[in-house]
């Protein structure tokens, strides 16, 4: 859906993904007008889809989750949306993303150590019907991570 959106749309949007927390007092403030517009215009992009939801962001690692990887995933032809969609209702896959490379899925996945990983992708990935291989590509180090 294409929905006009003005530089306030914008500037808004950008202050609410860096802290979500922040007050709509505190926002009028920063972008000069009325709590009441600031809380208008969240109320219109919330209704129109682009504000999906408000959420914490946490930090994966300080959760014990010190395992990541990549995982390139090939479903049987014909199957990569119902697969995509079995695979996106998993908790510990954190990202789901169709490619066009060596694998027709890119999947992220979190764990707290390489035996819990190993399960995750033997017991749960590899277990939704329609997958027809895996390959998997270990983290070792994060640099950058939104």
């Amino acid at each position: 859906m294409k929905v006009g959106l003005d530089e306030l749309d914008l500037s808004l949007i950008e202050i609410l993904q860096k802290d979500s927390s922040t007050p709509s007092v505190k926002i009028a403030e920063m972008l000069k007008v009325t709590e009441g517009t600031v809380r208008n215009r969240v109320r219109t992009l919330r209704r129109l889809g682009i504000i999906r939801k408000f959420t914490v962001a946490v930090d994966p690692m300080a959760l014990g989750k010190t395992n990541v990887a990549f995982i390139l995933l090939n479903p049987f032809p014909g199957r990569l949306q119902e697969v995509a969609k079995r695979l996106a209702t998993i908790d510990a896959i954190d990202e789901v993303h169709e490619t066009h490379t060596y694998g027709d899925l890119l999947l992220k996945v979190r764990a707290k150590s390489t035996s819990e990983l190993a399960d995750i992708i033997a017991s749960r990935i590899k277990m939704v019907p329609g997958v027809a291989g895996t390959q998997v590509i270990s983290v070792l180090n994060v640099w950058k991570d939104a």
